[in-house]
């Protein structure tokens, strides 16, 4: 048989590259299959599979978080099964082919760029036992003690590549990625997705609307679109989206988006559809102009500012969900320090985006960047995923405080643990993000609740000693902020579904309000108290926590506010606003005490 594998970050992903070559090459070679596996599993199970299937023929995809694990695959195979024809393809291996055929336990060839008619071509002549491969465009052999590489391969027609899913069944639950167009107009010199000439190629409209109603028909949960700029043909962009607003289910659409290409049209069919259906991705990357300039990145920052405002804005009068923001900042670009890039956070941060990812420098092979390390001293780690450690303008001590706000973002922000709260500190553009998350850190690795995993209520009882302990006294802030922000994180722990046992610290529930309201809700008629979806009077009364608390956790508007939070034996937990006049006639009767003192309103 013939096995084409690989090794994925993670398990809920999957390999599009390996079920691409399996569609274009399976009428020539129908017992071709694919076996994927994950850089999490051990590799001694992960050879043990791959041996028991006897593959005469075997594949292997490389990338930067499986290559050094997928040449120790290489050489086992060839220490315990030499018979094996070996091929390896992907990034790493493209980018190194020369040293890695010349490693002892090498691979028999390589495949260069895309490999969709190379490795069709190249496994008709090993079936039919041919050996001058010379003619086989973007591959590298061995021959003796030469390494012979053939020229590249021109761009394939999308249009002649088969759907790559046979059986979506078995995706219900991964991440399934997408390919629509290839290629990237841009010239990003840390990348290498734009720097091959004539590269950019798209699938024509039709089927990529078949493809995509596929996936909801089967549906599949997630769909990642890889394409480099997604919105680079604005026309075609607006009739995907339309298409998918059109149509019913539950899959999400992830798309990576230029913001600076977006325009009012194409903001409002995104902010149209239901909640979940789309994700986005955007790359600012930084705001620091001699960086930009450096690493030739395509930049209008007015124009991305006003684009990422509008898309993460809620529109005034309008119950509508909006898409899932997720904004990309790199650290370590030329001519970019430490508070320079602080003022990058803070700029990208103001945006409102749901997830910032604060991702580190890459020096890939091949990348025009990488050839210019030596010019912006840069030093960068030996092994895959060879990333920075230190340049002209960046120390060591300098990363470590980034990967402190790193870890602090993840688990503060990105985490969606502490969505009112921190909404309500960043309420307006007094407070720097970057000073926050960077005290965060520092606090973080004092009182030990960083570089290492601990169970959600540590991260709760550290941000409330942070907050009253460092932040607020050393801030000047008054007492009455300090009632809000205990308000806040009550609401955030028990909105998060944290199990075991409450921190003794949080606001605790309004005891007279809550008897009110369980015995409304023992009358099934009552219509003065909202249920959510789905649920009866008597499910809300059993599972329900009742709070008046001293702001609105939304608004951030000050005042008396009953909320009540449903806590469901499966699923998310979900709050409701309570009507007003229940806390007024508790408050008039004395029963309620408003928080910090303030009135219930009628």
């Amino acid at each position: 048989m013939i096995l084409l594998t690989t090794l994925n970050s993670q398990y809920v992903h999957t390999a599009l590259a390996l079920y691409t070559l399996q569609a274009y090459c399976r009428r020539d070679f129908p017992d071709l299959q694919v076996l994927e596996f994950n850089i999490n599993q051990s590799l001694d199970w992960i050879f043990g599979e791959i041996h028991r299937k006897q593959p005469r023929i075997l594949g292997i995809s490389t990338n930067i978080w499986n290559i050094t694990e997928s040449l120790e695959l290489v050489d086992r195979v060839k220490k315990v099964r030499p018979e094996t024809v070996v091929i390896l393809g992907g990034p790493e291996a493209a980018a190194d082919y020369a040293a890695i055929l010349e490693r002892p336990g090498a691979p028999d060839y390589i495949v260069l760029g895309e490999g969709e008619e190379t490795l069709r071509q190249l496994l008709v002549q090993l079936e039919e036992g041919q050996a001058d491969f010379s003619r086989i465009a973007g591959l590298a052999w061995r021959q003796g003690d030469m390494i012979q590489r053939n020229p590249d391969r021109a761009p394939i027609d999308l249009a002649t590549l088969p759907f790559p899913y046979s059986d979506l069944s078995a995706f219900r639950h991964r991440i399934l990625y997408y390919e629509a167009s290839r290629g990237c107009p841009f010239r990003c010199t840390y990348c290498m997705s734009g720097w091959t000439e004539k590269n950019l190629r798209a699938l024509p409209l039709d089927r990529v609307k078949a493809d995509l109603q596929r996936f909801i028909t089967a549906g599949v949960r997630t769909v990642k679109l890889i394409d480099r700029t997604f919105n680079v043909d604005r026309a075609r962009t607006v009739a995907i989206l339309r298409f998918l607003l059109e149509q019913d289910g539950e899959t999400e659409f992830h798309f990576e988006l230029v913001g600076e290409l977006l325009d009012e049209e194409l903001i409002g069919l995104l902010k149209a559809a239901p909640a979940g259906r789309f994700r986005v991705e955007i790359g600012v990357q930084s705001t620091c102009a001699e960086a930009l300039k450096a690493v030739r990145r395509y930049n209008n920052l007015a124009k991305l500012q006003a684009n990422c405002r509008a898309l993460t804005a809620k529109d005034d009068g309008l119950d509508q969900p909006r898409p899932l923001v997720h904004l990309d900042l790199i650290a370590g670009l030329p001519y970019e320090d430490l508070a320079t890039f602080g003022r990058s956070f803070d700029w990208t941060f103001r945006l409102r985006p749901d997830e910032l990812q604060l991702g580190f420098l890459k020096l890939l092979k091949g990348s025009p960047l990488r050839e210019q390390a030596a010019e912006y001293g840069y030093v960068f780690t030996a092994t895959p995923p060879y990333e920075l450690l230190q340049n002209n303008w960046l120390f060591y001590d300098d990363l470590l405080v980034l990967k402190g706000v790193e870890e602090m973002v993840e688990k503060f922000f990105n985490s969606g643990r502490f969505r009112y709260t921190l909404a309500y500190l960043f309420r307006d553009e007094t407070l720097s993000p970057w000073a926050f998350f960077a005290a965060l850190a520092r606090y973080g690795r004092a009182q030990g609740f960083s570089g290492q995993a601990r169970k959600p209520v540590a991260l709760y009882n550290g941000l409330w000693r942070f907050l009253t302990g460092e932040f607020l006294p050393n801030a000047g802030q008054k007492q009455w902020v300090e009632e809000h922000l205990r308000d806040l994180i009550t609401f955030d722990y028990y909105l998060s579904g944290t199990g075991g046992a409450a921190p003794a610290w949080l606001t605790p529930q309004a005891a007279s309000l809550r008897e009110a309201v369980k015995e409304l809700l023992k009358d099934p008629e009552q219509k003065v108290i909202p249920l959510p979806p789905d649920r009866t009077e008597s499910e809300v009364r059993r599972r329900m926590l009742v709070f008046s608390f001293g702001l609105d956790p939304e608004t951030g508007e000050e005042g008396c506010y009953p909320v009540l939070v449903y806590l469901p034996a499966r699923g998310r937990p979900v709050w409701l606003r309570l009507p007003p006049a229940l806390l007024a006639e508790a408050a008039a009767s004395g029963q309620v005490v408003c928080p910090s003192g303030g009135e219930a309103d009628a």
